[in-house]
């Protein structure tokens, strides 16, 4: 599974980095006050740049994690739908990481397990992209040539 969140992770740096240039204390209270409709909409303005239509949206679920020595995180449940792809994932933004976990990965009836991974699933991402993705965000497991549909 890792080298799938590798992929999504590098597929949606562009969106992440348009997303952080909110205020952290907003989407922190956006978060602890689940104001789901203004997280949706701030998430909706970075994704349309990148993706195609919904492709890329939040999942209407948010937390403030506190761990140990006052480290929190901010934990945004989101989903990405494209071709016969879902992917339902989790963005994880601590103090001085971001991260992305993959909970569920669901594939239509016509796509075979065993002919899914992460240069198949690249390709996908890529087709559901409006720009092509830029080299230096490029996973190991992007094939080069991947064109956009």
């Amino acid at each position: 599974m890792r080298a799938f969140e590798e992929v999504l992770a590098c597929n949606i740096k562009d969106v992440i980095a348009d997303f952080c240039l909110t205020d952290a204390e907003i989407i922190r209270s956006y978060a602890d006050n689940q104001l789901h409709g203004n997280m949706r909409e701030m998430l909706t303005a970075a994704a349309e740049l990148y993706f195609k239509g919904e492709t890329l949206s939040y999942g209407y679920i948010s937390h403030v994690e506190t761990g140990r020595e006052e480290l929190s995180s901010i934990v945004l449940e989101m989903e990405f739908v494209h071709d016969s792809v879902t992917v339902f994932f989790q963005l994880i933004f601590e103090d001085c990481h971001i991260g992305v976990k993959i909970n569920e990965l669901l594939l239509d009836a016509a796509i075979q397990w065993t002919d899914f991974n992460p240069s198949s699933f690249a390709r996908i991402l890529s087709s559901a992209r409006l720009k092509p993705l830029p080299l230096r965000f490029k996973s190991s497991y992007c094939p080069p040539d991947t064109a956009l549909h």
